[in-house]
């Protein structure tokens, strides 16, 4: 069981665990990697054998917090808020059947996405079990605590890597003709997708679950063996030539894509274009 510090967080979780829908709850994100800092918040993910009805989620949460919304639906089914100790929380409910299958479907059907493959794997890898029924959580961790594949890599590096170099809708391209346009926010729109996949496949040839959407230059530099030459110096230049909306940007592109692909090709992965 993780031990939780802040009384409050405690009593709140205390209270959704003897909910008879609950089948477990988990502590994610920086505080279940321990890479928390002052700005972070807590997500707490609710695994539920059926859904807990709004009214009972709001009695439990007003007890514990200052400011909350509740059933919010932008991702994930949510109550997001505050901490009366003034820590901000993030309660995400799904059950372990849907993650279950999720997890099959990318690790070993090898039926990766445009962007973030594995990021759910990392997610439930790096939770730490706050309550569980029957060992439910543990059961679904000990399923996936797995290698990851070279099948699975190069599932995702088929998928993602066109889109970066000479499929008819790269990115690249829509960023040239965005850039003649002076569509300045669709250069920017394109750029993050771009280095969605971009580091969808730089994780997947160094066989590392895809951490997610936070501090990913600083994951890469940490924990990847293999990277792109003047990778943080390229980076930092991508971001800074789409912001001051300069012509230069197509060719960092070029060199960006360059050098992940000396990666790709040094790692042996036997990729194919679908």
């Amino acid at each position: 069981m993780k031990e939780v510090k802040d009384n409050v967080l405690l009593a709140l979780l205390n209270d959704f665990s003897g909910l008879k829908q609950v089948d477990a709850i988990a502590i994610a994100g920086s505080h279940g990697t321990q890479m928390n800092d002052s700005l972070s918040d807590y997500d707490i993910y609710v695994y539920v054998n059926e859904t807990i009805p709004v009214e009972v989620r709001q009695k439990i949460t007003s007890r514990h917090c200052c400011e909350m919304e509740i059933n919010n639906q932008y991702w994930e089914t949510e109550d997001d808020g505050r901490l009366n100790s003034g820590t901000e929380v993030e309660l995400i409910y799904r059950s372990t059947d849907w993650l279950d299958k999720e997890l099959e479907r990318v690790l070993f059907k090898h039926q990766s996405n445009v962007g973030y493959s594995t990021c759910f794997w990392t997610n439930l890898l790096s939770s730490k079990v706050f309550f569980e029924r029957d060992n439910t959580l543990t059961r679904l961790q000990d399923k996936y605590t797995i290698d990851y594949s070279r099948e699975l890599a190069a599932a995702v590096i088929a998928k993602n890597l066109p889109l970066l170099c000479d499929a008819a809708p790269a990115y690249p391209q829509q960023i040239i003709k965005a850039i003649k346009r002076q569509d300045y926010l669709s250069v920017q729109h394109r750029l993050t997708a771009y280095l969605d996949s971009y580091f969808d496949i730089l994780f997947a040839v160094n066989l590392i679950p895809h951490p997610g959407e936070k501090r990913l230059v600083e994951v890469a530099v940490k924990q990847c063996s293999s990277i792109p030459a003047d990778f943080e110096q390229t980076m930092e230049n991508l971001l800074f030539l789409a912001g001051t909306r300069s012509n230069e940007l197509p060719l960092a592109l070029d060199i960006a894509t360059e050098n992940l692909k000396a990666v790709v090709d040094e790692s042996g992965i036997n990729y194919h274009v679908c």
